[in-house]
């Protein structure tokens, strides 16, 4: 059997580089390129050029040319998130099954113009997120075989362990705003925005519900740099779904010491009969001995939040091995990006595709106006006409 093609769109200091990793491992899969849009700015064709140089394979400034070479079958697709309702929409055009960065994009414009443009194309399309993990896995489980009885209410907890915490100025109150067109930055991310889609998601894959009505807040509560991005690093969004279940969750990012793992990723779901909580970091072992005991690294001035893999090998950062899961920490992108060949393969529908992967970005734009207004927003919001 012959090998799929990939294109890459984006390079270093994505997720990219990650999806990239995973890609040149399987064994059904080969990279044929990395490409982008030929008036990205000039440090993403940079940054391009470097991950195509990593992995061997030639860089293509021209998106339409790249698109149209008969040896891609497969878009992996990690465009900056203000264009990614353009360049999913032209991956979709040209026929080719496509692996979609997450959040899915930054707007419900792009979002409904990204599943419409999948649906007409028939082509498979799936975004990355932690569905296929073994503690939401198991949540799921629970919530199938009626062991808690009728679910009334499911709470969802991320929260990233980097960065150097305790740099915003303690007297800043964050003013939300009700639309963003910006969300890309060296220095910080959009923290509910970028994290949060993952309770979200999952929450919509557990439930099979959608959101009515949202109520969130966000935060500055920890880094410099989120502030002085206007970016929040904190966010909480509660949310009536359909059926009378509420939903909540909290994400963002929060620092180096504050956990002695990667972060939280716990799930609480509360039924009429019973109630139970999954975490990514259970079961584990806890060590205690004479190693010498965490200590945060420096600051990066490329990479402060430490968001990219290429920081890891740039300036190592010392291991935290207090907290040893069980399962040895399995990266749930190998086990995703497997379900997506298979999904291609097989002619099957993925889990999460570009028409799942909107309702997340619904709930956050939402959220946002409502953190701004400081009120509850009913969905589905308003469309602004293009």
């Amino acid at each position: 059997m012959s090998k799929l093609g990939v294109l890459l769109i984006g390079g270093k200091r994505s997720h990219q580089e990650s999806h990239a990793a995973v890609f040149t491992k399987h064994p059904r899969c080969r990279l044929v390129a990395v490409a982008d849009e030929t008036d990205a700015p000039q440090m993403r064709h940079e940054l391009n050029q470097e991950l195509a140089d990593d992995h061997g394979i030639p860089y293509i400034r021209d998106l339409d040319e790249a698109l149209a070479r008969p040896d891609v079958q497969i878009v992996s697709m990690c465009a900056r998130i203000e264009r990614r309702g353009v360049v999913a929409v032209k991956c979709a055009e040209a026929g080719k099954h496509v692996y979609l960065d997450k959040p899915l994009c930054g707007s419900v414009e792009a979002a409904d113009a990204i599943v419409e443009a999948m649906d007409k194309a028939g082509v498979v399309n799936q975004m990355y997120c932690t569905v296929h993990a073994g503690w939401v896995q198991r949540a799921k489980h629970a919530i199938d075989s009626g062991a808690l009885g009728t679910l009334r209410a499911i709470h969802c907890e991320e929260l990233f362990a980097k960065g150097r915490p305790g740099t915003a100025p303690g007297d800043v109150v964050r003013q939300e705003k009700e639309r963003h067109t910006d969300f890309t930055f060296p220095e910080s991310k959009r923290e509910m925005f970028d994290v949060g889609v993952y309770p979200l998601t999952a929450i919509h894959w557990l439930t099979g519900r959608k959101a009515e009505s949202v109520t969130a807040l966000t935060g500055n509560y920890f880094f410099a740099e989120h502030v002085e991005n206007d970016t929040e690093d904190f966010g909480a969004i509660s949310m009536q779904l359909e059926g009378g279940v509420s939903a909540s969750i909290i994400a963002g990012r929060f620092g180096y010491m504050s956990h002695p793992g990667g972060g939280v990723q716990r799930i609480v779901l509360v039924g009429d009969r019973a109630t139970a909580t999954f975490d990514a970091n259970s079961p584990r072992v806890e060590v205690y001995n004479t190693d010498l005991s965490f200590v945060q690294p420096e600051r990066d001035p490329f990479d402060p939040m430490r968001m990219w893999g290429s920081t890891d090998e740039r300036v190592p950062m010392m291991p935290r091995n207090r907290w040893r899961r069980i399962d040895g920490g399995r990266d749930v992108m190998i086990d995703d990006i497997a379900a997506f060949i298979d999904c291609i393969e097989n002619e099957d529908r993925p889990l999460i595709t570009a028409r799942e992967a909107a309702q997340p970005v619904e709930i956050l734009m939402a959220a946002f106006m409502s953190a701004a207004r400081n009120e509850e927003v009913q969905l589905p919001i308003p469309r602004i006409p293009t």
